[in-house]
């Protein structure tokens, strides 16, 4: 009966990983393991190794602290964790460029398991660029693209590299995707070269070169180009530029023709302003001063 008694034991100890005989009698619980920190953008995720077998009622909760910090304290969103990761994105760090310490440790009533501490880490040098946000707009033989930068408006993780960022571009028709050609664009590009009425799919990443980091893709967004346009596009755009004086050029083979011209230009907060220029005459060249609106009081 003894013996049966200690098996039966023997097994319940094996079966829960987050719980260890104590010498006392009691119950010490097992320290979390292979701690790690993954970072897209602004999202801050902790996660560690579970059981493969589930404990009724362990939790997790983690600490954190930075320079200057004589103390533990609290990691916002990771406190009393049922599953195996949590998010701590609302942590305040006044710079991504400071070490930061993290430790978690495992807790059942009122027992908790030892500290598991992970490697002090930098959060801009574990930082991955997360997928894009893409908007698009058709035309008969191109497609206008507008990226929003990776992170938020107010990221704290990509301020100082909003402006550096280097976009990458695989578009194909639909009906084939052996045709993929990739291009370098801008956060407001036009992708040229495309034939009307057809559907055109496309993905973006961007990238940093220094220090050298490669974004994920964003999703795959397609859309139709329109139908071929009645009456062609001009030809040959140029602009030539003195002082303040900007000259507008164009070939056009037609006459008794208007014109209309567009410029449009996006700082590095994404703030963009817009020149309208509309119903121009028959000429072949256009002046015109640098003198812009906000498109909100368009």
């Amino acid at each position: 009966m003894l013996a049966l008694l200690g098996a039966t034991t023997l097994m319940l100890v094996a079966g829960a990983p987050w719980v260890l005989p104590a010498a006392s009698g009691g119950t010490n619980l097992k320290s979390p393991e292979n701690g790690r920190v993954c970072i897209i953008d602004d999202n801050f995720i902790l996660q560690w190794n579970g059981s493969r077998e589930s404990v009724r009622n362990v939790t997790f909760s983690a600490e954190y602290k930075i320079p200057g910090m004589e103390n533990w304290k609290k990691l916002p969103g990771c406190q009393h964790i049922t599953g195996t990761e949590c998010n701590f994105s609302s942590v305040k760090l006044e710079t991504v460029y400071e070490k930061i310490e993290l430790r978690i440790r495992a807790e059942k009533g009122n027992s908790t398991s030892q500290w598991h501490e992970l490697k002090p880490f930098i959060p801009f040098q574990e930082a991955q660029i997360g997928p894009l946000d893409v908007h698009l707009e058709a035309e008969d033989k191109a497609i206008i693209i507008n990226i929003s930068p990776p992170g938020t408006k107010d990221s704290i993780m990509w301020a100082m590299d909003r402006s550096s960022f280097i976009y990458s571009l695989v578009i194909w028709k639909n009906s084939s995707s052996l045709e993929e050609r990739t291009e370098t664009v801008y956060s407001r590009d036009k992708i040229y070269k495309l034939s009307p009425e057809t559907t055109y799919c496309l993905k973006v990443k961007a990238e940093l070169r220094s220090p050298r980091r490669v974004g994920f893709y964003s999703p795959v967004y397609c859309i139709n180009t329109t139908e071929k346009h009645k009456v062609p596009s001009p030809e040959n755009i140029q602009i030539d530029a003195e002082n303040q004086v900007y000259v507008l050029k164009w070939d056009y083979a037609h006459e008794n023709t208007t014109f209309r011209a567009q410029w449009s230009q996006c700082d590095s907060s994404c703030t963009c302003y817009v020149l309208n220029l509309e119903y121009l005459t028959h000429g072949r060249d256009l002046f015109f001063r640098t003198h812009l609106f906000h498109e909100s009081l368009k």
